[in-house]
């Protein structure tokens, strides 16, 4: 009687402890599927968003700006200009700007 009563707790308590285990399991085993698919999920994010309209729209307009600053600007301030538009402008792919942008960074980036 008393063994069967120890058997059973025994019984129990290894049932809590295998469903803890095999929560903490299922825990683990999703935080190590979400840290391996995470970078694939924000990749294929990125890549849809520049592929998107209004990056595409956005970007044109700040570089648009850029060359209005520049255009605009002192002799002093177009040196301090060229280099951010050579960063902004190598950031986006160069077919898909406008004529008059591409021959705008062709001319900044061909000063010394």
């Amino acid at each position: 009687m008393i063994k069967d009563i120890i058997l059973d707790i025994i019984l129990e308590l290894g049932l809590v402890l295998a469903v803890a285990l095999a929560v903490f399991g299922l825990s683990y085993g999703g935080y190590e599927m979400y840290a391996f698919f995470k970078p694939r999920y924000v990749a294929v994010d990125n890549a849809t968003f520049k592929e998107s309209q209004q990056y595409n729209d956005g970007m044109i307009r700040d570089l648009e700006n850029l060359q209005m600053d520049y255009n605009s600007a002192g002799p002093e301030q177009k040196q301090a200009l060229r280099a951010i538009i050579l960063h902004r402008f190598s950031v986006y792919p160069l077919e898909k700007m406008p004529l008059s942008l591409r021959n705008f960074y062709d001319q900044v980036r061909g000063q010394q």
